[in-house]
């Protein structure tokens, strides 16, 4: 009996379910695999794209000024900024003082970088390299806040202290800034400006981090949510709180996509736009991410996107990691999840890079002449198309997508389902052969094994593993017997494949 299997990145990756209860295209356990467009794919490397840093980076954002591109990253005490063709340092006279886990906030608004610790005064960088950041101008000295963040021509501070005494639920704002400058005033008491102050004290948890939505700014605290919203004079702006009990896991845990917002909280991964969150996780991979997640390093975590392939990226360190080295990864488009391994990240953002092309010579070309699937001299992205940058303790700065290979080496890759039974769990069934439809480059080689277990909850045999080359091989012939049927495809190759389909070759023997 032949026995065809389509479609294997329909439903993507399923851990948490019982395998035996999953369609056959659902797969069970998997490393360094996506699934898009209804395939299973070996997922893409990365490649270094800026100067090597002199520090290890904790925060990266990029910065546009007239015709020049930046990017601008931090570390525990100093801030360079590269525009991948000279690096150079632009730390304030007053360095920064922060630990690991003094999160980086800021960003650009209106025109203006804004970078924040906690723990110094705010500082700031019009984008000349000849002039380092500088103290925010009209912020008190006396003040910190946890996360400074734009929105419209405002900038807002979540979580003030002031002389040491500290306001977890106040949200405090500037006044308006014209663009291309910085704010006049913070000051609440001054009747001539818009600057101002208010508690969202209706939750006793303290705020973490905003990210604008739309014409809102959604406020996350600990366990809630609120919005803020501009209805100008003489209260500037309304704030309400959003439904759901849910907050957000810490700072940088959050960002935005087509769907909406996409936040990792204390124990879920959900997704709104504004109105009842929804949990994208629960009955799928909840259970894996934080069995995973380690429960010492939690506040390390953080979410980005990647838009060439419609991802948003979970990045955690793992159990016993003190750094970023595995990513849950979600496709927005196909609503399903995969997972790869980071090589410690500390952070990632998104913006444009004025680079030259990843393969500029034959030399820089790391696979092999006889079946490289590249461009010669061609650049995987145009100039103008956003690109996630992600920084790493080395240190180096890599760009996601680019090349075959993880942190310079060929990652292994394993595709893998449990519990096969094709609706038939009592009767035991034999597996003589597989006939996999891969998308790869002649002699490209998969390893693949086929398992079976007579009781859902006992352990696999699996079958010798069978090198199988593409464009030689015509099936792989795998033996394994039992109710519950397995397949596992490893792949240790620097050669990019996906899965589209296979077909097996069973026997069936009855009940006993």
């Amino acid at each position: 009996m032949n026995v065809t299997v389509p479609s294997t990145g329909q439903f993507g990756y399923i851990p948490d379910a019982m395998p035996q209860e999953l369609p056959p295209n659902a797969w069970s356990n998997i490393e360094n695999i996506r699934f898009r467009d209804g395939y299973a794919e070996r997922a893409r490397g990365t490649t270094q794209i800026l100067s090597t840093p002199t520090i290890t980076p904790y925060f990266i954002t990029p910065y546009r000024i007239g015709s020049s591109k930046y990017w601008v990253y931090a570390g525990l005490s100093k801030i360079f900024c590269d525009d991948n063709v000279t690096l150079t340092e632009i730390t304030p006279t007053s360095a920064p003082t922060g630990a690991i886990d003094d999160r980086w906030t800021g960003g650009v608004g209106p025109g203006v970088l804004v970078l924040n610790n906690s723990k110094d005064q705010p500082v700031f960088w019009g984008g000349n390299p000849a002039t380092p950041f500088a103290t925010l101008t009209g912020w008190n000295s006396a003040w910190r806040t946890a996360s400074l963040r734009p929105f419209k021509n405002y900038w807002v501070a979540l979580d003030v202290s002031k002389s040491g005494t500290r306001y977890g639920s106040m949200v405090k704002w500037s006044a308006a800034a014209v663009p291309g400058s910085l704010p006049s005033s913070w000051d609440e008491t001054d009747a001539t400006k818009d600057a101002g102050e208010q508690d969202l004290a209706e939750t006793t948890d303290f705020l973490v981090d905003s990210l604008p939505l739309g014409d809102l700014n959604i406020l996350y605290k600990e366990r809630s949510m609120y919005a803020m919203q501009y209805i100008g004079q003489p209260f500037i702006w309304r704030f309400f709180r959003l439904p759901g009990e849910v907050g957000l896991l810490s700072r940088g845990c959050v960002v935005n996509t087509p769907k909406g917002h996409v936040a990792l909280t204390s124990g879920d991964l959900i997704l709104h736009s504004g109105q009842g969150p929804q949990s994208i996780v629960t009955g799928r991979v909840r259970k894996w991410l934080f069995n995973n997640l380690d429960q010492t390093n939690f506040g390390r975590a953080f979410l980005c996107i990647n838009p060439t392939v419609n991802e948003v990226w979970v990045c955690f360190p793992g159990v016993g990691a003190t750094t970023c080295n595995m990513a849950l990864v979600w496709n927005w488009e196909n609503d399903t999840f995969g997972e790869r391994d980071l090589h410690n990240v500390t952070y990632g953002n998104v913006g444009t890079v004025a680079s030259t092309p990843v393969d500029g010579t034959w030399a820089a070309d790391g696979s092999p002449w006889s079946n490289d699937t590249s461009a010669w001299n061609v650049e995987d992205f145009s100039t103008t198309q956003s690109r996630l940058l992600l920084t790493q303790t080395n240190p180096v700065i890599v760009q996601a997508e680019t090349g075959a290979l993880f942190n310079g080496e060929a990652p292994t890759c394993v595709l893998e389902r449990t519990g096969i039974t094709l609706d038939k769990p009592d009767v035991i069934k034999t597996v003589r052969s597989i006939v996999p439809r891969i998308d790869a480059s002649a002699g490209t080689q998969l390893s693949i094994e086929v398992g079976a277990a007579m009781d859902a909850e006992g352990s696999y045999t699996y079958s010798p593993a069978f090198t199988y080359t593409v464009g030689t091989s015509r099936k792989a012939d795998c033996f394994a017997t039992g109710r519950f049927l397995a397949l596992r495809i490893t792949s240790t190759t620097a050669q990019p494949w996906r899965l589209k389909s296979y077909d097996l070759d069973i026997i069936e023997h009855g009940l006993y």
